[in-house]
């Protein structure tokens, strides 16, 4: 069948985000390529993307309390109605899953792998590789079987296990398994769950036409960096330890007996409340959804910090470099594979001292030509490029597709397993319904008391002062009386 003719069924539970956004990267790129792709999605952003289509009917269901520290935690969903389901089955050659927790159920996935049709994951976090977690944070009980889950509440039941078992028991090899990095594919070939499974390495696509250099003198003083100042870019983030800003603070503060404190500037985008506890000047400039902003402030940078402990690729990193702006971080993800020679520096988890002795040569050297780190970029992510990877692997797949006989053989005696499965799924979804109705009832309490009222206003002021940057410039003015 011609490239252009085959169909492909794409589910992402949203398009924004860095896993979302890399989604619709790769369906666009396929369309690029003339494939008739469709992508699936349970919450779409505002206007129109072609050949989007969001499924109204796909729950979420009751999901947990995040344990502090931790990443997000996600128990199956209800998912997607086997009726639709069963229309975009019918209408499709291979099905495609990226970020798809809380949208696709098991059985969802169960009915997809045993359609005779090909079913291809592109790994964008743990959570297919482990019984909920999305990020491990050092756990490594999905190398057996998610026993004795640290982030899972509440830690007495033993959903994890049984939603790993039930995994290991629905979901058949009719399942490609599609990494984005050599760090991603090491952990894949530890994991019960796809053993069996081809696995095929394809990065993200990088939109090289925004992420590219910029003017560097124009963007410094976009982003108000002082004048004669090497900037240090950080994208903070405080959602989870695996994001990494202890050690990014950690290894600021010791970049501080490297680098002379008034020669640098820390510029951060993101999550960050107040000043980094660092003996560097900060610049915060707040969050950045703008594409061609944030690109903009990765061109502003002599080289971006990223600290992340766990990643699949890292957008940032690709984003950064192809912006002309080399990287430090650890050997996670693509970060590794990207940050070589004049395109930074990857260091071993947790290397605090390597991390400030990469920054350290980074700012104390004349750096390659931006252009040099784009073109590295535009050839090694380019969206035609990855398109064609994609549909290579997707026509290979389709042409040596299993016989539905074979696939049910593959899915027998599985009982067991699933009535512990569906057991505790609705003992949990029962206690957890009750939890919400509390919480609920106590946050509208809250509101109605004097205390939340000003609380409320006061979150919402914060968050208007965090994005509107017009109006951070009069109370700045205002304060100290100048004319920004």
């Amino acid at each position: 069948m011609a490239a252009e003719r085959l169909r492909i069924a794409m589910f992402s539970t949203m398009v924004t985000g860095g896993a979302g956004y890399a989604a619709l990267r790769v369906h666009d790129a396929l369309r690029l390529r003339g494939a008739d792709s469709t992508l699936y999605v349970g919450q779409a952003e505002p206007g129109r993307h072609p050949g989007i289509r969001r499924l109204r009917d796909a729950k979420e269901g009751c999901q947990p309390r995040r344990v502090p520290g931790s990443t997000i935690f996600s128990v199956d969903p209800p998912g997607i109605p086997d009726a639709e389901l069963d229309q975009i089955i019918a209408q499709a050659d291979i099905f495609n899953l990226h970020w798809f927790a809380r949208f696709l159920s098991l059985r969802n996935i169960e009915r997809l792998s045993r359609s005779s049709k090909p079913v291809v994951f592109t790994i964008r976090d743990m959570n297919p590789l482990a019984g909920g977690c999305h990020f491990f944070h050092g756990c490594e009980n999905w190398k057996q079987s998610c026993l004795s889950c640290p982030q899972f509440i509440p830690s007495e039941m033993p959903l994890p296990n049984a939603t790993f078992e039930a995994k290991r028991t629905l979901w058949t090899d009719n399942i490609t398994i599609v990494v984005l990095s050599d760090h991603t594919h090491r952990l894949v070939e530890q994991s019960p769950l796809f053993r069996s499974c081809r696995v095929e390495k394809i990065p993200n696509p990088m939109d090289v036409s925004i992420f590219k250099p910029y003017d560097r003198e124009r963007a410094r003083a976009e982003f108000r960096i002082p004048v004669g100042n090497r900037a240090i870019a950080y994208l903070p983030s405080f959602s989870s330890t695996v994001k990494g800003s202890a050690q990014a603070v950690e290894a600021l503060r010791l970049l501080a007996h490297r680098t002379p404190t008034q020669d640098c500037v820390i510029v951060c985008a993101g999550d960050l409340d107040a000043p980094l506890d660092v003996p560097f000047e900060t610049v915060n400039v707040g969050f950045i959804t703008d594409k061609k902003k944030l690109a903009r402030f990765y061109a502003a940078a002599d080289v971006t910090l990223i600290p992340s402990t766990e990643e699949t690729f890292s957008n940032t990193a690709a984003e950064s470099a192809a912006c002309g702006t080399p990287i430090v971080g650890f050997q996670v993800g693509a970060i590794p594979e990207i940050a070589q020679g004049a395109r930074g520096c990857a260091v071993p988890v947790d290397d605090i001292d390597g991390v400030a002795a990469a920054l350290a040569e980074i700012l104390s050297k004349e750096q390659a030509p931006p252009e040099e780190l784009h073109q590295y970029v535009a050839d090694t992510f380019n969206a035609a490029k990855i398109g064609g990877r994609y549909l290579r692997l997707f026509e290979d797949l389709r042409a040596h597709a299993r016989t539905p006989g074979r696939v049910a053989a593959a899915v027998a005696h599985q009982a067991e397993a699933t009535n512990q499965f569906d057991l505790l799924l609705r003992q949990y979804r029962e206690r957890r319904s009750k939890e919400i109705c509390q919480e609920q009832a106590t946050l509208r309490q809250e509101r109605r008391s004097l205390r939340g009222r000003l609380a409320l206003v006061s979150r919402a002021a914060r968050l208007f002062v965090t994005d509107n940057r017009a109006f951070r410039r009069q109370i700045w003015s205002l304060l100290w009386g100048r004319s920004q």
